[in-house]
């Protein structure tokens, strides 16, 4: 088996959409569905997207490659779906999530982004009496960490899919505001989900999801029942499912080519586990485990683990709540705020908005003489250049090298005199300042981000014993963003026009 393993570190949150509830608002899932990972290798691929053509439908379709689900990173690794038969609230009430040993289940706490919007007329820009309903996203927050996979059959294969996946991509839906972020970092195959393979021809084993199933019946429907599709790929004649703890969910997706919704289909759902009894060859087990089952497996659907370990339930004791256990609170509640990461994630989430208000309230002031004299093609190249630089590389770090030297050649240019003559005013200062004067020592200058945004340069907030400060790499990552909001507003300004 080739491939490799993928760390994903969301830098905005993310709406991994799931289906029902309210239709005025979205829930995002747990985790990241390996179809939206295989959306950005597709979106990045630069062959031709044609299921007749060999490469496109091995790389992408036909299930030889599978995106395998990207689930939370915790303590104890990577998580997977808790096993249905311990979410009887007898036993465990903890999480979805959780990493297993041969005694415990380690349950992850489920962090949440929750915004919530107002829609806005698109002729007004702004919510009206006819166009203003308000609507709730429920997202994957930022920050949050989580590891997947890609399987592949040749090493080849998995090299031309690491050079899709690189840098940062965008998932999910609500892309255009403010959603969908993630760096994608790569690593060498490491998968520890599956279970303890036969050796030899059994007449009984186990099998654990660890991802939804798409399964179908003797008529082609889709189905609950797992035997008819699993007697089909171990090609056994007869098989009996004697336990099972299963759960029904709807799954669907968008095809963003298409512009359409997927087909809604029932699936069986991660964590369901089926107790089998079958004369089955330890060969085709482990073909199973290794290659999944029903359909869409090219986008992490159908993973099972064959005789996966589990903890024994002790019938007649409740098992203790793990989530519970790790989040007692001590004697003070500093001390509950500096050993739960949750306060962390707080504590830089109101600092960033904060500073991204900031941001925007600054560009507006030193763009209120501005005269529309920059047409919006210039603007527009302009803002491409500025927010590569806010790309980051495979170190975390932003790069503004490729900014400073696209300024440095457009100087002369028809396009730089265009610039020049644009003014910006700092708040108190006495007079405006040339664009492209103020651009070159925003760059070079980490005071000019204070100034601007009327901040001094220890600028901190906290939450109990986490403190968030402003350090160099923040300090360039505002200024990269102060001027992408500077050029913004102008291009506001000119109403449309691309002159």
């Amino acid at each position: 088996m080739d491939g490799f393993t993928y760390t994903l570190t969301l830098q905005e949150p993310v709406l991994a959409n799931s289906l029902g509830g309210d239709p005025n608002s979205a829930n995002s899932l747990f985790y990241i569905p390996g179809g939206l990972v295989r959306g950005a290798a597709i979106n990045a691929y630069n062959g031709t997207k044609d299921a007749d053509k060999e490469d496109f439908r091995r790389l992408f379709l036909d299930g030889r490659t599978r995106f395998l689900n990207a689930y939370p990173v915790s303590g104890n690794g990577r998580a997977q779906p808790t096993p249905l038969q311990y979410k009887k609230p007898k036993y465990f009430s903890g999480s979805d999530f959780s990493s297993l040993t041969t005694d415990a289940i380690h349950a992850i706490e489920e962090a949440w982004q929750v915004n919530v919007h107002t829609q806005r007329d698109a002729e007004a820009g702004h919510a009206t009496e006819k166009e203003g309903a308000v609507y709730r996203y429920i997202a994957l927050p930022a920050g949050l960490i989580l590891e997947g996979a890609v399987l592949t059959e040749t090493p080849a294969d998995a090299k031309t899919i690491k050079g899709l996946l690189k840098g940062n991509i965008l998932l999910g839906k609500a892309r255009t505001a403010g959603y969908g972020t993630a760096r994608i970092e790569i690593k060498d195959l490491a998968l520890n989900e599956g279970g303890q393979l036969p050796t030899s021809k059994v007449d009984h084993f186990t099998l654990t999801l660890r991802s939804p199933a798409i399964v179908r019946d003797e008529n082609g429907q889709p189905a609950l029942d797992i035997s008819t599709a699993l007697k089909a790929r171990l090609g056994v004649s007869s098989l009996t499912v004697t336990e099972t703890y299963q759960r029904a969910e709807v799954v669907g997706g968008f095809n963003r080519t298409w512009g359409l919704r997927l087909p809604q289909v029932t699936a069986i759902a991660a964590g369901s586990f089926f107790q089998v009894e079958a004369s089955v060859d330890a060969d085709k087990l482990a073909a199973l485990q290794k290659t999944g089952i029903g359909e869409r497996r090219a986008e992490g659907f159908g993973r099972v683990a064959v005789n996966l370990p589990l903890p024994k339930i002790e019938k007649d004791k409740p098992w203790p709540d793990p989530v519970a256990a790790k989040t007692e609170a001590p004697a003070k509640s500093d001390n509950v705020l500096a050993q739960n990461p949750t306060a962390k994630l707080m504590v830089t989430r109101l600092a960033r908005k904060d500073l991204d208000e900031k941001v925007i309230h600054a560009a507006r002031q030193m763009t209120e003489d501005y005269k529309g004299n920059i047409p919006n093609s210039q603007l527009s190249r302009w803002r491409v250049v500025v927010r590569s630089a806010l790309d980051k590389d495979k170190n975390g770090k932003h790069n503004p090298q490729k900014l400073k030297t696209f300024l440095a050649e457009s100087k002369g240019k028809t396009g730089w005199k265009k610039m020049e003559k644009a003014r910006v005013k700092i708040s108190g200062e006495e007079h405006p300042q040339r664009l492209t004067e103020w651009m070159e020592e925003l760059l070079e200058m980490p005071s000019k981000l204070y100034e601007a945004m009327k901040i001094s340069s220890d600028y901190q907030r906290s939450l109990g014993k986490n403190v968030f400060k402003m350090d160099e790499e923040l300090n360039l990552e505002y200024r990269l963003r102060l001027l992408d909001a500077v050029l913004a507003v102008m291009a506001k300004k000119n109403g449309g026009s691309n002159d």
